[in-house]
């Protein structure tokens, strides 16, 4: 029988508690490097997990999912087992090694005594400790969204400024906006695609003035329904709402609209134009 990876019995655990890897990165205390924590699922070589790492994924994925993740099938990542065949052994007799430094988590893995079976060592890993105030800011990580500021400016007039907005498109942030998941959540599917840019010119006004700070999300690139977009036109990025015409033709017509009626409205196709994403809020000061 072919053995699961551990990098893909990783993953599925982690896809099964409903969390996406920036997210399960963060609450490992990875902060935004979920890259670095990425290697676990990719292309770590070891067949086991290090314990501590292990030890701090138990309160993460016990219990969620569906079916319910077992604290079992987490220890499992790091070779230990719980089952009934081990109760009964006097495990308190075998101590522990020294810890070892491994990809940056402390592996206390004790070495294997005879009579053990394979992956259970000699002791019973340690019931997870109790949430503690040091364990807040990893569940708070949980609660919230770190959202990205760029310092592009979308012109909400005549474009000028050729540049994309999408985090994929390499620009360093210039600010993180934390803001409350669930509150989030209710404007965009995937609020890791969420990005902030500033407004330019009056092409939008009232409704958009120079200098209003805009959520934008990134994962949305077709304009339907019709909204509020940033996109390419072709001579500068603007912000414009968008409305798909009626027809069968390909490729599909837009319709390119200013809210300031001192600005004409315009046509191009799908082609001629990039969608960066589309406006779900914008920061209101009073």
């Amino acid at each position: 029988m072919t053995r699961i990876r551990i990098t893909d019995r990783l993953k599925a655990l982690r896809e099964r508690a409903g969390y996406t890897i920036r997210d399960f990165a963060r609450a490992l205390g990875y902060g935004d490097k979920f890259s670095s924590y990425r290697t676990y699922e990719t292309s770590y070589k070891k067949e086991e997990l290090p314990l501590a790492m292990v030890k701090l994924m138990v309160p993460l994925l016990t219990g969620r999912g569906e079916p319910p993740i077992t604290t079992a099938e987490v220890w499992n990542l790091a070779g230990l087992t719980t089952g009934e065949a081990v109760l009964g052994m006097n495990l308190g007799q075998h101590g522990r090694t020294d810890p070892a430094q491994i990809n940056g988590f402390a592996d206390r893995r004790p070495q294997r005594q005879p009579g053990f079976p394979r992956g259970m060592t000699g002791s019973l890993p340690e019931a997870p400790a109790a949430t503690t105030q040091e364990d807040e800011p990893a569940r708070s990580s949980l609660r919230q969204v770190s959202i990205p500021e760029y310092d592009v400016l979308t012109s909400a007039g005549p474009g000028s400024v050729p540049v994309l907005c999408a985090p994929q498109d390499g620009l360093k942030p210039i600010e993180h906006w934390s803001l409350p998941r669930g509150y989030i959540s209710a404007f965009a599917e995937s609020p890791e695609a969420l990005a902030i840019i500033r407004v330019a010119g009056d092409s939008m006004e009232p409704d958009y003035q120079a200098g209003d700070r805009v959520l934008v999300d990134t994962a949305h690139h077709t304009p339907s329904p019709p909204g509020v977009y940033v996109l390419w036109d072709g001579f500068g990025l603007v912000l414009k709402r968008l409305e798909l015409l009626p027809g069968m033709e390909e490729p599909r017509r837009v319709r390119i609209m200013s809210i300031n009626p001192a600005y004409s409205t315009y046509e191009l196709t799908l082609d001629e134009i990039s969608i960066n994403g589309r406006v779900v809020g914008k920061w209101t000061w009073k």
